[in-house]
């Protein structure tokens, strides 16, 4: 390269780098707005956050407050953070994944995937597709489960997969098929896929979503994980959580880094060996499950938007120190992500900016 080719690229990349640091600024400037004006969220009750936004090509990365109560550590896109659970979109996708494989059905029964001593006859028309969608009758978590806990913050720490065996094989469902939110569906779910495959969850996870959508820093929470500490709501340090089953329901955890990936991947814009399956996770299972405006996929929950305007997929998760958000529009490519230290929730704040960037819902699609 001459001199001045190496010039104006110099100069080139000094004017996008201007570009881009007046964009952040002006982007954080109308976030600040938005916490002030429109939200019901306290900074000071916030350890700290990062909000992660794709805008098409763009990503913007805006940290508030810090990593540790006693430090101005800001947060970073590269910090770890549980992921409550959001892991259940992963979970979606993976099934998927092995379906489109020819390894399972979702029409399948789940007592085919069980061992003979612990099946129930009671659940014989209980499918793997109704567990994804949480149509199984199940609790939101294991009758009792409380009573293996010890008081310790993590609900799956003492409880295993035979627990939770001899819970299924005992369960008498009252209701099958209306929607009841459920981690006992994911829980059951993990067994089923690691039956199905012969191989741990750990292991398919890292076969077929994260090496496939290179989120190298994504994985199942393990006692080596330097997740970022969490705080509760009186901003007392909580601990991970710890897993003896339930990995499937709320065991990952992630990066904006990797999560970004992620979420660009639901945008279909290049083919992988995911597409299709993300494509079938995307697809509308029950019109109306939490309420009136909020419909179900295999994964995700959609709100229901006025004609004319497109939908919003979203997945919230929490632990006793950690608050995931993701939502995006697949039409306009834009999306917000934020992980927190804090068990205090952002959602409000992340459909705020999302909102923005989609010009008041106004936005074209691209």
């Amino acid at each position: 390269m001459n001199h001045l080719s190496q010039y104006l690229y110099s100069l080139a990349l000094l004017l996008c780098t201007i570009h881009l640091t007046a964009q952040v600024d002006h982007l954080r400037n109308e976030v600040d707005k938005i916490i002030k004006y429109d939200t019901q969220l306290e900074i000071d009750d916030n350890p700290g956050f990062i909000i992660s936004i794709i805008d098409q090509d763009s990503i913007y990365h805006l940290p508030y407050g810090k990593v540790y109560s006693d430090s101005n550590t800001a947060p970073t896109q590269n910090d770890i953070y549980e992921m409550g659970s959001i892991t259940k979109s992963f979970t979606a996708l993976l099934t998927l994944a092995l379906q489109e494989r020819g390894i399972l059905s979702l029409t399948d029964s789940i007592n085919q995937y069980i061992t003979e001593y612990y099946q129930n006859d009671e659940m014989s028309g209980v499918t793997i597709h109704d567990l994804l969608i949480h149509q199984s009758g199940l609790p939101i978590r294991p009758d009792f489960i409380g009573k293996k806990t010890n008081g310790v913050g993590s609900p799956y720490e003492n409880y295993d997969k035979i627990d939770l065996l001899n819970f299924y094989k005992k369960f008498n469902p009252k209701d099958k098929k209306s929607f009841k939110y459920s981690h006992t569906n994911y829980g059951l779910l993990e067994i089923i896929l690691e039956n199905a495959t012969e191989s741990s969850i750990e292991y398919l996870f890292d076969q077929y979503i994260f090496s496939k959508l290179l989120m190298h820093q994504t994985h199942m929470m393990n006692d080596s994980t330097a997740v970022t500490i969490g705080y509760d709501k009186a901003n007392r340090e909580r601990q991970p959580w710890k897993y003896k089953s339930h990995y499937a329901s709320e065991g990952i955890v992630s990066t904006s880094t990797d999560l970004i990936k992620f979420v660009k991947a639901q945008f279909a814009d290049k083919s992988n060996s995911l597409t299709e399956s993300i494509k079938e996770c995307q697809k509308i299972q029950i019109e109306k499950s939490l309420n009136e405006s909020i419909s179900s996929t295999y994964g995700w929950h959609i709100f229901n938007r006025k004609s004319g305007q497109f939908p919003i997929y979203t997945n919230t998760g929490r632990t006793s120190g950690h608050n995931a958000f993701i939502a995006f529009v697949k039409e306009t490519k834009t999306a917000v992500i934020i992980l927190s230290n804090s068990v205090l929730g952002t959602e409000d704040l992340g459909m705020q900016i999302l909102r923005m960037i989609n010009y008041n819902w106004k936005r074209k699609a691209n």
